[in-house]
């Protein structure tokens, strides 16, 4: 299933604006994300946590920088979804690593049920769904 931004209902989204942000942005975002996902588990908040960065990452390394970094958290099933819009026009691919890079799409793929690229007019939504359980406060 892929995650397209114009068939999902923004409103049950969390959007953090980084049009513009540069690299120091990263860390912002990450704490961002973790707060917005404060019902996971540990280990839930961490997997999410590491994809939003890789992608973020690739954003800036490869498209110019990323423009929003979305979140959308389901309770059943549980999953996570991360997203991050950028303008870049490349198509992101796992590749071999080496001393240059190549392990966040690696990471992205073990972590991830399924991510993705949806194209749009003005870029695109890079994609990665993450399963969860929901913490029991009871």
């Amino acid at each position: 299933m892929h995650v397209s931004w114009s068939e999902a209902n923004p409103a049950e989204w969390q959007v953090l604006d980084l049009a513009g942000a540069d690299l120091s942005a990263l860390t912002e975002a990450r704490h961002w994300a973790e707060a917005q996902l404060a019902a996971l588990g540990d280990r839930e908040i961490i997997d999410a946590v590491i994809v939003v960065g890789e992608l973020l990452d690739n954003a800036y390394q490869h498209a110019g920088g990323p423009r929003q970094l979305r979140i959308y958290h389901r309770a059943t099933p549980c999953e996570v979804t991360v997203a991050v819009a950028d303008s870049g026009a490349g198509e992101p691919q796992v590749r071999a690593p080496d001393r240059g890079g190549g392990r966040g799409l690696l990471l992205v793929d073990q972590l991830c049920s399924a991510w993705g690229v949806s194209r749009h007019d003005d870029g695109k939504l890079v994609w990665g769904r993450v399963d969860c359980e929901e913490v029991d406060d009871t």
